[in-house]
């Protein structure tokens, strides 16, 4: 019997990476924020109550999170969600991000490491982990995403804007960066459920590149004409990068980043 899953976020970019990855394996069920799913409800995370009476109908075995909002109404929002499944005991896999290490730039982390947020975004993201997981503890899963990519996603959409309207494309030459292929998002998502894991995982790449020449090579790879580059920062080199290090994760969900450009061509 599948497993039933309450997708909140359903219509988002990764949730639709999510969903994929699921296919039939799972009964899902999604929330969009401002128009119900062909297969869910309209969910905004102002709306607790709500989501209460949407988890007492439906009774998911597993919830996942990939909302977006104001930060105050989404910490009320999961912490309604946690308390919830706390009783149910029932699984939350939470969508997070790199950002919760954007205030220490000197290598790249893994998930043993304490994040170390700066920008208001990441330091979010800091608290909402530490609360779920204080209340939900072995219950659950948190995947830490770096930048998203695929031949569709939306960075790439960016990317082709600004080459069509000859506009300037802001990037971070001195950044080195590691990347997460949106398929691969869903690919671990399975895996993790399937096989009953939980705790934090580092969802991208195992190597790193500079920004700018990653973004050169999707625009090759994709054959986009190349924007007018301008650079947002300059300096010495810096790491935003996540790497995935749980043993658990078998080495054919893993990828480089020349996996992931391979896929584009």
């Amino acid at each position: 019997m599948r497993k039933k899953v309450l997708l909140i976020g359903g219509n988002s970019f990764v949730g639709q990476s999510i969903v994929s990855g699921l296919g039939d394996n799972y009964q899902i069920i999604s929330t969009a924020g401002h128009h119900a799913s062909e297969s869910g409800y309209q969910l905004l995370v102002e709306e607790p109550n709500k989501l209460v009476e949407i988890l007492a109908h439906e009774n998911p075995e597993i919830v996942i999170s990939s909302v977006r909002g104001n930060y105050q109404a989404q910490m009320c929002f999961h912490r309604t969600l946690a308390d919830w499944l706390a009783g149910e005991k029932k699984r939350l896999l939470y969508i997070s991000t790199a950002n919760v290490f954007d205030g220490n730039l000197s290598k790249p982390w893994t998930e043993h490491d304490l994040p170390i947020p700066e920008s208001d975004y990441g330091s979010f993201k800091r608290d909402c982990e530490t609360m779920l997981g204080k209340i939900l503890e072995n219950q659950l899963i948190i995947f830490r995403l770096a930048a998203v990519w695929s031949a569709d996603c939306p960075r790439v959409q960016r990317l082709k804007r600004h080459s069509c309207n000859k506009e300037p494309y802001h990037t971070y030459p001195n950044y080195r960066i590691n990347v997460t292929y949106a398929r691969q998002i869903g690919n671990y998502a399975k895996y993790v459920l399937d096989n009953d894991l939980h705790g934090i995982f580092h969802v991208g790449t195992t190597d790193t590149i500079h920004c700018v020449s990653f973004e050169k090579m999707i625009c090759e790879a994709l054959k986009i004409e190349l924007p007018q580059f301008v650079a947002e920062t300059e300096g010495e080199e810096v790491f935003f990068a996540i790497f995935p290090s749980r043993k658990e994760i078998p080495d054919d969900l893993q990828m480089t980043v020349s996996d992931v450009l391979s896929t584009l061509k």
